[in-house]
């Protein structure tokens, strides 16, 4: 069964980060997981952690995605919202891999207040495939 603890989801996350600069594998029950293709990811739910590219080989990028997705499973079995959905989201950044959770939302808006509320400085646009930088200081969020 795929799941996200199963070794098929931390393989393909650890091939996209790696392939593709980063990976979100997202789920609404904590078990099972889809790649998400529309939609907004914003993070600031749990503490980043960076792993040098150098270090960073299979088992170290397993352990710490197990680390993650119990993180993912406590936070949705914590949380009073219905269908919300959590992602372990992993990216390079400066000869690391960063991981992180994010909480995925349908409006940029909604990403927008999200990050200026988290201090984020971007969020995902997962459609467009890319980071959408916020500035701290202005009140606009991209249509």
């Amino acid at each position: 069964m795929n799941t996200m603890f199963s070794t098929h989801a931390v393989r393909l996350a650890y091939g996209r980060t790696l392939m593709d600069g980063g990976s979100s594998l997202i789920t609404s029950d904590g078990y099972d997981f889809e790649v998400p293709y529309r939609g907004f990811m914003v993070g600031g739910l749990s503490g980043e952690t960076k792993i040098p590219l150098d270090i960073c080989d299979s088992n170290t990028f397993h352990t710490i995605w197990l680390k993650y997705a119990t993180e993912v499973r406590k936070l949705l079995k914590e949380s009073k919202l219905s269908g919300v959905s959590y992602a372990v989201g992993t990216w390079i950044d400066k000869e690391c891999i960063v991981f992180d959770v994010s909480e995925k939302v349908t409006h940029s808006r909604s990403a927008y207040a999200l990050c200026k509320e988290r201090n984020e400085d971007a969020y995902y646009d997962v459609e467009a495939n890319k980071s959408v930088f916020i500035e701290k200081d202005n009140d606009n969020a991209e249509a």
